[in-house]
């Protein structure tokens, strides 16, 4: 079931961006880091149980980890929260695909998934401010080529983990202009799936028949570009890649 940002009141703040930002690469790093540890729990006794609250100028984000698959409670509230388990004026990050804070950039905040899912690692975007779950993708890897910002806008390039809702070795053409459609890749871009099936039947061949139809995962950069509530891929310049479902 899909989860939403709860209602919950929080401290309103005036955010203020000065044009777009320059430094492409990694996130912002918190003007203070608050970690509090929490009681061990006697079932998880390998856990460190922990309270991690990232302070940037406008706001907070609090992350409780539990040491459990997913963090219990991810939240967004004013730069000068305490940073405690729950609070009444925290705003609920509630996301099927939220499952760890990811880092900030300008307004925005990244959120991953727990778990990697067919060889990508998906992740979320919120804007600070509102609340609101702007877009959500998955990439290769644990970081992304390179991020920009600006006010209201953002640029993220990446390897993109794709999964076709068809088999592109089974499919052929007509799979070819499905992903082409959905990614913008242009057919000389597509990847060959041969090897990844074949390897994959070599090793099942009692199951051939399902394999062949499993739909194709396509592993591709792309350039990421969010504004006025649109999202837009643009496949970049580099090698693609073909997998079958992980």
């Amino acid at each position: 079931m899909k989860r939403m940002v709860t209602a919950s009141v929080i401290v309103a703040a005036l955010f203020s961006w000065a044009g777009a930002s320059e430094n492409a690469g990694p996130f912002d790093k918190p003007i203070k880091r608050d970690v509090v540890a929490l009681p061990k729990d006697e079932l998880n006794p390998d856990a460190k149980p922990k309270i991690t609250c990232s302070r940037y100028p406008a706001f907070m984000v609090k992350e409780v980890d539990l040491g459990e698959v997913g963090a219990e409670r991810l939240a967004l509230l004013a730069s000068d929260a305490p940073c405690e388990r729950a609070s009444e004026r925290e705003r609920m990050i509630e996301d099927d695909t939220a499952g760890y804070f990811m880092g900030v950039r300008g307004g925005f905040v990244f959120f991953r998934a727990a778990d990697g899912w067919n060889g990508g690692l998906p992740f979320v975007v919120y804007d600070a401010a509102t609340g609101e779950r702007l877009l959500d993708d998955s990439l290769e890897g644990d970081d992304f080529s390179a991020i920009r910002s600006g006010k209201g806008e953002l640029t993220l390039d990446f390897r993109r983990v794709y999964t076709a809702a068809c088999s592109l070795y089974l499919g052929g053409t007509a799979c070819a202009k499905v992903i082409a459609a959905d990614t913008g890749l242009s057919p000389q871009q597509l990847p060959d799936c041969t090897a990844a099936y074949k390897a994959e039947i070599k090793r099942s061949p009692d199951h051939a028949g399902e394999i062949e139809k499993l739909p194709s995962v396509i592993v591709y950069p792309v350039e990421l570009a969010y504004a006025a509530g649109d999202a837009a891929r643009r496949p970049m310049d580099g090698p693609a890649a073909c997998r079958i479902p992980s």
